[in-house]
């Protein structure tokens, strides 16, 4: 086990994987049903065609975090998609970064295309974010855990549709130079033990995905 640097809040932590993993499933089946009107989109239905994707994501997720099954079953019950919620403009909005003006013209297929490829880089970055903060916290190491992040941010990009090895690729990238600086810089007080072990997987994640990167 990792060493932990500070107590962390076990359920918060699974929060902030599941939060951009909520936010793909909208946007991958706002994607998979050909960019139709939103009102005729299903989310349920997503969820269950993908069942078995999906389950293998958080199968990896549940190693990643050492997350109890009560941390993981926050992810069935806040979902959404076992009460009907529908996908509306404002959660498109939230996902996607507000890149588009308020509120937006979805039935513009130019705009709503828009927004599912920004919003698929941005919850895609914060995945895998959220996802090398759990394992650094909580994880089994760099060398069994970054083989699972890599698989978990693939098959995140699979339910977005397009090249999910490139996507993978792509995100790691976005990472890299997004959210990594801000904690590896020397001015950041973070634990240094902290900062090193983000480091090794940040090479490790790069070693993995070097053809892409």
């Amino acid at each position: 086990m990792t060493e932990r640097f500070a107590p962390v809040s076990e359920s918060g932590l699974a929060y902030d994987v599941f939060a951009p993993l909520w936010g793909i499933l909208e946007l991958g089946a706002v994607a998979a049903s050909g960019e139709q009107s939103l009102g005729e989109v299903s989310l349920e239905g997503f969820v269950a065609a993908r069942r078995e994707e999906l389950d293998g994501i958080l199968e990896s997720v549940r190693v990643i975090g050492d997350f109890s099954a009560d941390s993981m079953s926050i992810f069935e019950r806040q979902g959404g998609w076992n009460t009907g919620r529908e996908v509306t403009p404002e959660y498109l909005m939230m996902y996607s970064g507000c890149i588009e003006g308020y509120p937006p013209d979805t039935d513009d297929p130019v705009v709503l295309r828009r927004m599912l490829r920004m919003g698929g880089d941005l919850q895609s970055a914060v995945l895998m974010n959220a996802l090398v903060g759990t394992a650094v916290l909580r994880g089994p190491g760099p060398e069994e855990a970054s083989g699972l992040v890599a698989g978990v941010v693939r098959g995140a990009r699979a339910l977005l549709g397009g090249d999910a090895e490139q996507g993978l690729g792509d995100t790691f990238r976005m990472w890299r130079v997004a959210f990594l600086p801000n904690v590896l810089r020397p001015d950041v007080p973070a634990p240094q033990g902290e900062k090193e072990a983000r480091r090794a997987y940040a090479h490790a994640l790069e070693d993995l995905i070097a053809p892409l990167v």
